[in-house]
Formats: structure tokens, C-alpha cells, sequence
């Protein structure tokens, strides 16, 4: 499996490549910050795939420790649950026992 990923990783990248060599005008990029001229329209493409992979790589992040967070806060719950259940059932059994013998006598 580990070779099939390796395998489309790489074709994926050859197929950008291909692409970013098919657009070589030179374009006027104008950020809030600052500008830039004649810039090749691949290094625009490149750079805007760049961070479109950084935010999702950030929320997939945010996501999973989210999930482990919740995961951990009920794993804790569930368990405090399960040892309140447990000496409540202790308790009844106990007084159960004590109260028939208390009655019998």
C-alpha cells in the first residue's frame, strides 16, 4: 500500500510539473502588502497551491487534536461513570446482607 501512495505521490507531482512548464507568461501580481511584477504565472500557481496545502494541513490538524481531546474527555468520564456504577452496586449488595441478617435475629 505504502508503494501505491509513493507511486501516486509521484505522478501527481510529474502531472503539476507538466503543468507549471505549459504556463510560462509573466503576470502582475498585487497582494494588500506589497506588489510584484513580471512574476511567472507558475510560480503564482505554485505559490497558491503551497498555502492552500498549509491551511488544510492546519485545519486537518486542529480537527484531529479536537477529536482526541473529546476522545480523551470521554474516555475519563465514562470511566468515572463506570466506577461510581460499580460502588453503588457494592453499597446495595452490602446492605442488602447486612439487613437480613439484622432482621433474622
Amino acid at each position: 500500500m505504502k508503494l501505491v501512495k509513493i507511486f501516486g505521490g509521484l505522478l501527481i507531482m510529474i502531472l503539476v510539473l507538466f503543468f507549471l512548464m505549459q504556463n510560462t507568461s509573466l503576470v502582475d501580481v498585487n497582494l494588500i502588502f506589497k506588489e510584484f511584477s513580471e512574476v511567472p504565472v507558475a510560480v503564482v500557481m505554485l505559490g497558491s497551491l503551497a498555502v492552500g496545502i498549509i491551511i488544510g494541513y492546519g485545519s486537518a490538524i486542529t480537527n484531529i487534536l479536537s477529536s482526541k481531546n473529546e476522545l480523551r474527555t470521554l474516555k475519563n468520564k465514562n470511566r468515572h461513570l463506570s466506577d461510581e456504577l460499580n460502588d453503588l452496586r457494592n453499597v446495595t449488595i452490602d446492605e442488602e446482607i447486612s439487613n437480613t441478617e439484622d432482621g433474622d435475629e
